[in-house]
């Protein structure tokens, strides 16, 4: 295989922005693609635009706080499309905001499940039949909040850090099989989350933050999902074999040239 077609590819928070651009540009080199997301409507309309382009896909509204629920949803996506090939770890929660000390330990605890227990879940769900295949692709959306944490949004910074370890841990254990496990900065890219940051009233999110994301909007240097979208589908092909459980950034000039070809 020099792409990622005829794969079976797993994409969540696919209903819009990173995940949609990831889940339509799959499709496009040939994927099958399970679609999940929480709002059924969003992903009711990827699909649509999928099916319109002949493409095959299966839809499933899913609340990856469910951890109990994932083991049957990959045992679903698996009767339905087939083995998963490739795992895109996508959605995440920036929130809640504040400093730590006076955040709800509760909404705390649950974007820690969201952004980084319910990918290692699904990583366990979807790995045997990767293993049994000796070939698969798991693609974790980290952030730069990882190294350089956010002020107000520590369980975010906080679980993409773990998530960048795991992504890591994977690579050493995998080493010896052409499974790739790799974390992907997409850097600053025109989404829901940086629209709900921007919401955001400043005595909860900081003077600082507030001014920085409002100004990446203001001075037009965000990035459309797009581009963002065809690195993840080529990572989750061959090419995605030289980045083996590394850390990798949009900003490299190794990753960018995957746009090239």
């Amino acid at each position: 295989m020099t792409d990622a077609g005829q794969k079976v590819a797993l994409v969540t928070g696919a209903g819009r922005g990173i995940g949609q651009a990831a889940a339509l540009e799959l499709v496009r080199q040939g994927c099958r693609v399970a679609l999940v997301a929480r709002s059924q409507a969003e992903i009711e309309l990827v699909a649509e635009q999928i099916k319109d382009k002949g493409g095959k896909c299966l839809a499933i509204s899913f609340d990856l706080s469910n951890l109990d629920a994932i083991e049957g949803l990959v045992n679903r996506i698996s009767t339905e499309l087939g083995p998963v090939d490739i795992l895109v770890n996508n959605a995440a929660v920036a929130g809640p905001f504040g400093p730590t000390w006076e955040m709800n330990p509760v909404e705390w605890t649950k974007a820690i499940e969201v952004n980084l227990v319910a990918p290692f879940w699904l990583i366990r769900a979807t790995l045997p039949a990767m293993r049994a295949n000796n070939w698969g692709r798991i693609i974790n959306v980290s952030s730069g909040a990882a190294v350089n944490p956010m002020a107000r949004a520590g369980a975010y910074s906080t679980s993409k850090a773990a998530l960048d370890m795991l992504s890591r841990q994977l690579g050493v254990e995998l080493e010896a099989t052409k499974i790739a496990v790799i974390s992907f900065y997409p850097g600053i890219v025109d989404t829901e989350m940086q629209a709900d940051i921007r919401k955001q009233p400043v005595e909860k999110i900081g003077q600082e933050m507030s001014e920085r994301f409002i100004g990446w909007h203001t001075q037009g240097v965000l990035s459309t999902a797009e581009p963002v979208g065809k690195i993840i589908a080529a990572l989750a092909g061959e090419a995605g074999e030289q980045f083996e459980g590394q850390i990798i950034n949009i900003a490299d000039q190794a990753v960018q040239n995957l746009l090239q070809n």
